[in-house]
């Protein structure tokens, strides 16, 4: 409570200091009812910008659930959040990639950016010397110390790189990480190496997470051949190599990668793979994607095989909008099928949403018997 307050009060402050509002400013009000669990549930969004002033704040059941104030200026931005999503370094590697909701103060002026924001406090300084881009970072995260250096050079090639180092109290050889790399201008052909350290503490550097490099280096090697792509990437301390091939031309898209060289006369026993074949279409006014996939694991939900059929349908009928998409999941041990659909009314500066079922078919593969009305308006 005390959060929500202090956050409320700079929020006043900041909005006695300039009234002015352009118009790009809108509120979003909706409601979502779960036939299941016969329980509904509220949400706004409001977003107002000015000259030197915008915001937005979001509700959810008539309490502020999330929201952020920023005061632009000539010499400086100052932003406060709320519960939302903010704080990223953006650097190559993604030193600090943070998804979660937060709270915290941001501050741009000169070239420096310092962020607060939870565990996190970092200051970052992005420049540039003729075509020679570069970005340095300083951090802390309890009692872990960060610090990076950056750059992307592209005087014909383009040559970019980071070197830093994530530690406790003394910074180490295992403590360091780097990435080097070289490509073309239009990234259609390049290589990149990125080594990270044993004891490196890269809790939120997706990057390092999701390819699961710490005490190993990783190449990535990448070409593009007219119509395909070719890419092969190769842990060098755990040998696991992972390689694939995509095509994409006009309406009609391949992909298949597998990792590992396993393979058996039962595919059970085979390293991740997958294969992806799809198609956008028009068909009598509608619009259209479907596609299928095969592999393990089949889905993000599951680590078992199987396949994926996907559909999407889209059609305009002159201020109204009808979009749907539809997905069935069968592994060896799961069967599932969701759908989507929405229908959009659009009037002048507004616009009104019905939705039914949950769009996010990544976390829910089972269809969601939840009904969705929407109102915006914009002015």
């Amino acid at each position: 409570m005390r959060k929500v307050l202090s956050f409320t009060s700079l929020v006043i402050f900041l909005f006695s200091l300039s009234f002015a509002f352009s118009p790009s400013d809108s509120l979003k009000i909706g409601y979502n009812y779960d036939l299941d669990s016969q329980v509904g549930s509220s949400y706004s969004e409001l977003y107002l910008s000015g000259s030197n002033l915008s915001g937005e704040f979001t509700t959810k059941d008539l309490r502020l659930d999330s929201g952020y104030i920023k005061l632009d200026t000539d010499t400086m931005d100052l932003s406060a959040y709320y519960n939302r999503v903010f704080g990223s370094t953006g650097d190559w590697l993604g030193v600090y990639n943070i998804s979660s909701g937060r709270n915290g103060i941001e501050l741009q002026a000169f070239g420096f950016r310092a962020v607060t924001t939870g565990d996190v406090l970092y200051l970052q300084y992005r420049g540039n010397i003729s075509n020679f881009f570069f970005s340095t970072m300083l951090g802390k995260r309890n009692t872990v110390n960060d610090v990076y250096f950056d750059f992307s050079w592209e005087p014909n090639l383009r040559y970019f790189g980071e070197l830093g180092a994530s530690y406790l109290e003394k910074a180490d050889v295992n403590n360091l990480f780097y990435m080097v790399g070289v490509s073309t201008s239009d990234w259609k052909h390049g290589i990149r190496i990125t080594g990270v350290g044993s004891e490196t503490h890269l809790d939120y550097c997706s990057f390092v997470n999701d390819y699961s490099i710490k005490g190993d280096t990783l190449v990535n090697l990448w070409t593009t051949l007219g119509d395909f792509k070719l890419w092969f990437d190769y842990k060098w301390k755990d040998q696991i190599p992972k390689y694939g091939l995509e095509y994409s031309k006009g309406d009609v898209w391949f992909k298949v990668w597998k990792q590992g060289t396993r393979i058996d006369a039962d595919i059970l026993n085979w390293d991740d793979f997958k294969l992806e074949v799809g198609k956008n279409f028009n068909f009598i006014g509608f619009n259209g994607k479907v596609s299928y996939s095969f592999g393990k694991p089949a889905h993000d939900s599951t680590t078992s095989l199987g396949e994926v059929f996907y559909a999407e349908l889209s059609r305009s009928f002159g201020n109204m909008n009808f979009f749907a998409k539809w997905q069935y999941l069968n592994t060896l041990y799961t069967e599932a099928y969701t759908a989507y659909y929405e229908l959009k009314l659009s009037s002048g500066n507004s616009e009104f949403k019905l939705a039914l079922g949950d769009g996010d078919f990544s976390n829910n593969v089972n269809f969601v018997k939840k009904f969705t009305f929407e109102f915006s308006t914009w002015w």
